[in-house]
């Protein structure tokens, strides 16, 4: 028995040095690895992981809900399980998203999204189409896109070549022309005159409507101004982008022929407005006011040629002014001149292209 004893004593010596390390090595590793895996459960379900706020910024179309639901993001969300290049892709497929911007802070994730600039809408073979200030069309596939229309201004009948000559002057004064300013408009459709065939009429949300051609739109930018001090609702203006003037005109006055304007160009106010106005009292005032002009004309101002007229050397002088068709405007018989009682300019007028030119 002694020897069986000194015998299991020797063999238990004779175990090899490396054997317990290794197995004292296995059981830390396996250890950590537990450890590693109870923390990142703990980590996982932690209240602390999840996102607790989502802001957006730069949004005009879309409301900052319909955003994180283009996004996919919610506050049920673990902020590791959102990738922000996934999501800035996910952003960018919007056909109304130019591009976006994600960050993280945290638990909260903010999305900057550049919304393309939407100018107006029109219907083509039963479906709408949004026009970007690029040219760019976009068909309208989802509820989401059909009511952003609510914002855009309708093209009614614009031509194609219309449509890009407006957007490229979108990108010619992106200053100017905001998605402000064509949130106030209502409706943009084609007009023409003698002197531009591809004029624009802008229908606006308040009542009042804007003649303009393509390369004098900038100056719709300046309509709140001249709101300021306008008098009356329903109101037409004329844009005259070369000459930098906004004139407030006769809306019936614009719907005249190029013939009717030139043979008319003092159109009698019954016409203009047969509410305010009868025919008696227009000839009344008119013979009065001829004898007052014949009275002065006698005492203040040489006699004039009615065939030839011409505007005399002191424009002081001219004593014959007349209302015109066009608010704040008079016209003298006797010279064929005009008159801005509000920029106190002179104006002649050329019958051939329906033109007036500063003098």
């Amino acid at each position: 028995m002694a020897k069986r004893m000194k015998l299991r004593r020797n063999i238990d010596r004779s175990q090899p040095k490396a054997y317990r390390p290794l197995a004292t090595w296995k059981k830390v590793t396996c250890g950590i690895l537990v450890f590693a895996c109870v923390c990142l459960g703990v980590y996982a379900f932690s209240p602390y992981t999840k996102v607790t706020a989502l802001i957006c910024t730069g949004n005009y179309y879309y409301t900052p809900q319909q955003i994180f639901k283009i996004a996919g993001l919610s506050v049920n969300k673990r902020t590791f399980s959102v990738p922000e290049s996934d999501v800035e892709q996910k952003l960018a497929e919007n056909p109304l998203i130019e591009s976006a911007d994600v960050s993280k802070e945290g638990q909260n994730i903010t999305i900057n999204v550049n919304e393309k600039m939407i100018i107006g809408y029109y219907e083509e073979d039963g479906a709408n189409y949004l026009v970007a200030s690029t040219g760019e069309r976009i068909k309208v596939e989802n509820e989401t896109e059909l009511r952003s229309l609510v914002h855009f201004p309708l093209m009614a009948d614009l031509p194609k070549e219309t449509i890009d000559a407006l957007a490229k002057q979108v990108s010619d004064h992106p200053d100017k022309l905001t998605r402000e300013i064509f949130e106030k408009i209502a409706e943009i459709l084609p007009w023409q005159e003698s002197y531009d065939k591809n004029m624009l009429k802008l229908v606006l949300q308040d009542g009042n409507t804007v003649f303009t051609s393509i390369n004098s739109v900038f100056m719709i930018s300046a309509y709140q101004q001249v709101l300021n001090n306008l008098q009356g609702e329903n109101v037409c203006f004329l844009f005259d982008g070369v000459n930098g003037v906004i004139n407030k005109v006769a809306c019936s006055y614009m719907y005249l022929s190029p013939e009717e304007r030139a043979e008319n160009r003092e159109i009698p106010k019954y016409v203009i407005d047969p509410d305010s106005y009868s025919k008696d009292d227009e000839d009344q005032q008119a013979s009065e006011q001829g004898e007052q002009n014949a009275e002065q004309s006698t005492q203040q101002a040489p006699v004039a040629d009615m065939n030839n007229p011409q505007p005399p050397e002191d424009l002081s002088t001219i004593a014959d002014w007349q209302p015109s068709a066009v608010d704040g405007i008079q016209y003298s018989p006797s010279t064929g001149m005009f008159y801005s009682t509000i920029e106190g300019i002179y104006y002649t007028y050329d019958a051939s292209t329906d033109t007036f030119y500063p003098y």
